[in-house]
């Protein structure tokens, strides 16, 4: 995904009014980083499931963040997380992957 579509897809997730400008970027921020460490840990851990390990980071990042900004939904923060995850990870490979897209490319 362009760097500009990640920009639009934020907008999306901010246009919702879920949340606030500076959680959706801490939480995005969280998403990338952690993400990225476990992509580049010794952990034996497929691409496929990535998008998904993400999701749950974010759910995760969206719940703390929301915490410490005060905001009393957390449900929506931790939607914001869930979907701030997978729009970091790419939720396309994902599906690609669960769906057997991998094992048909070979």
């Amino acid at each position: 995904m362009e760097k500009r579509e990640r920009g639009e897809m934020m907008d999306v997730i901010q246009g919702l009014n879920l949340i606030n400008s500076v959680e959706l970027v801490v939480i995005g921020l969280c998403c990338y980083e952690f993400t990225s460490a476990i992509k580049k840990s010794k952990l034996k851990t497929k691409n496929t499931y990535m998008p998904f390990i993400s999701m749950a980071v974010g759910i995760f990042f969206g719940v703390v963040v929301a915490l410490i900004f005060d905001d009393r939904d957390l449900a929506k923060a931790g939607l914001v997380g869930f979907l701030v995850g997978g729009f970091v990870s790419g939720l396309f490979t994902g599906l690609k992957g669960v769906t057997g897209g991998y094992e048909k490319n070979k």
